[in-house]
């Protein structure tokens, strides 16, 4: 057995101890188990929504995209960051404030009449697709490093975070993110520099690759739209980001902590854009783009080194994971068993872990069915901008916005999107664009036809806002 092997299962092994670790704080209560008591500081809010960002799509998608594309590959890491940005800007003191555990939670305090329960199925598909494009990823690591076949790297790596998810929930996923963002910095600090010299230096690097490399228009206007639409908008609504919000403890943290995040997000980015690049020189040929930055790790590193690096990767994989799953827990279980099944305290956490466990099995068999990173990833981002964003915005920025109008929003653009998507593909412009317009319009015109909510509908909401 290699050094590098060893280095990676002694990671695992650490991930599963932090779960151990973490499981007797975590039983203390739900918010300690979903939002870890709301008590973060920044020193550690900061790094761990860092973590829940970068995940399968931010790291492995975009050097993928990078091998095939060059530095423009970077975008959707660089829409993920901004979006978080923008969170920080207009959101995030907001999302403290309202002391809720989901999305759905906000909504069903906004709109009420039901909203909570349509809202919280369409979030739950978004999470778990989430979910799986970090799953998928996290197999293709294991499968480059250990020679598995797909299929049983997915599940492996499936099971490992299901295991520490479960013991510890939000308590274990902050003390793994912390470890996962240091590692994740670390390795990239140390295979780009690496790399660039094992290729003879950044003007070697330049020469030996197409000039349109370097240029951040090498995709379609039609690409480039599609990734403000679903990755830009999607991610300032996803379940998980707002889940890691709600850890923070004040609202200034939450600011501050979203800003740092999301520029960190727009570094990571570049970085990834950069290895792509490199892989392209380095390990030309690739029948599979999406093993570009395990490949180039493997070719650049030395054993040792680039078992930590590679530990680093699936550190970026595995911090999403358990995010994402934990998210379609708690929606499942906050937002759907509690209200019908009258649930206390106790007995939500209690539901919150068997959702973990089943919605990590889940996500497991879909991993190994879809297969594919960015179907996955194009999947869930249709479904969340396409039904979610426009109410969720309303709530926020438009008074007249009235529960009949976000209702028939949700319903009406699913319909449209999942319509769309069997007509024209999962991965065409055309789902996320009807859907977010069908939304819209059934928002307004519904809203303007009741005449917008009631005064008393919005006293709660006004006093928390």
């Amino acid at each position: 057995m290699s050094i590098d092997v060893i280095i990676v299962l002694a990671y695992l092994a650490l991930m599963i101890l932090c779960g151990f670790i973490s499981m007797k704080r975590a039983s203390g209560s739900t918010s300690q188990y979903l939002v870890a008591g709301r008590s973060l500081p920044f020193w550690v809010f900061f790094p761990c929504l860092a973590a829940v960002i970068l995940g399968g799509g931010s790291t492995f998608g975009s050097a993928s995209k990078a091998y095939q594309y060059g530095l423009s590959g970077a975008w959707p890491t660089l829409m993920f960051g901004l979006g978080v940005v923008a969170i920080g800007l207009f959101l995030a003191r907001k999302l403290a404030r309202l002391r809720v555990y989901t999305l759905s939670e906000m909504l069903e305090r906004r709109y009420a009449h039901g909203t909570r329960y349509v809202s919280a199925v369409v979030s739950s598909f978004y999470t778990v697709m989430i979910a799986v494009v970090q799953i998928v990823a996290l197999g293709t690591v294991l499968k480059a490093l250990l020679g598995w076949d797909m299929n049983t790297a997915i599940v492996v790596g499936g099971l490992i975070t299901m295991v520490y998810t479960m013991m510890g929930g939000m308590i274990a996923i902050t003390v793994t993110d912390v470890v996962q963002f240091v590692l994740m910095t670390i390795g990239i600090l140390i295979l780009i520099p690496t790399g660039v010299d094992k290729v003879g230096g950044w003007e070697e690097l330049v020469a030996q690759v197409p000039p349109e490399f370097f240029s951040m228009t090498n995709v379609s206007g039609e690409r480039m739209l599609a990734y403000v639409l679903l990755l830009f908008l999607g991610i300032m609504i996803g379940q998980e980001i707002w889940q890691r919000m709600f850890t923070a403890k004040t609202e200034d943290i939450a600011q501050k902590g979203a800003l740092a995040a999301g520029g960190f997000s727009i570094f990571w980015g570049l970085s990834m854009g950069i290895c792509g690049i490199l892989a392209y020189v380095l390990v030309p040929g690739l029948e599979n783009s999406s093993e570009a930055l395990p490949q180039l790790v493997m070719e650049v590193l030395p054993v040792g080194v680039s078992g930590i690096v590679l530990a680093a990767l699936m550190s970026a994989l595995m911090s999403t994971v358990d995010s994402t799953v934990l998210g379609a827990a708690t929606l499942v279980t906050n937002d759907l068993l509690r209200p019908i099944f009258n649930l206390d305290d106790e007995a939500e956490m209690k539901a919150s872990r068997y959702a973990t466990g089943v919605i990590s099995l889940v996500v497991i068999a879909l991993g190994v069915w879809v297969g594919d990173v960015w179907t996955a990833l194009d999947t869930a981002y249709a479904y969340l901008s396409g039904c979610i964003f426009v109410p969720v915005m309303a709530a926020f920025f438009w008074p007249k916005a009235s529960w009949q109008g976000a209702l028939s929003s949700i319903i009406v653009s699913a319909i449209v999107v999942t319509i769309s998507i069997f007509l024209t593909g999962v991965s065409a412009l055309e789902p996320i664009m009807y859907g977010m317009l069908s939304g819209s319009l059934s928002m307004i015109v519904v809203s303007l036809l009741v005449g917008g909510p009631k005064e008393k509908e919005l006293a709660a909401w006004n006093e928390a806002g």
